[in-house]
């Protein structure tokens, strides 16, 4: 399967949960964050192949940052696109305070 259709797919179903998620939905919120959370594993592990042990420290860093920044969610704009952007920059910052080392 292409990675657009992937994308695609995980976009189709994060979307709706996540703006039910955002009307004060909470068990679409729970299943919005279990789906992102499985993705940014993957996204984190490709790019942290010399720190494994950080990976689930990223992805915790990066779902509480989802729910502080929550109210900064443009509802036009794809949520995957939103939650890479905050996963990049935790990323970064993980990189800044260790220095990128062979990563």
């Amino acid at each position: 399967m292409p990675l657009d259709t992937i994308q695609d797919d995980f976009e189709s179903g994060l979307k709706p949960l996540w703006m039910r998620a955002q009307s004060g939905d909470d068990t679409a919120y729970a299943q919005a964050l279990h789906r992102i959370a499985h993705r940014l594993r993957g996204y984190f592990r490709r790019r942290m192949h010399s720190q494994p042990d950080d990976v689930e420290d990223l992805v915790q860093e990066t779902l509480l940052a989802l729910h502080v920044q929550r109210g900064t969610y443009d509802p036009t704009l794809p949520v995957s696109a939103w939650v890479l952007a905050i996963a990049r920059h935790k990323l970064v910052d993980l990189w800044r305070r260790r220095g990128r080392r062979d990563n």
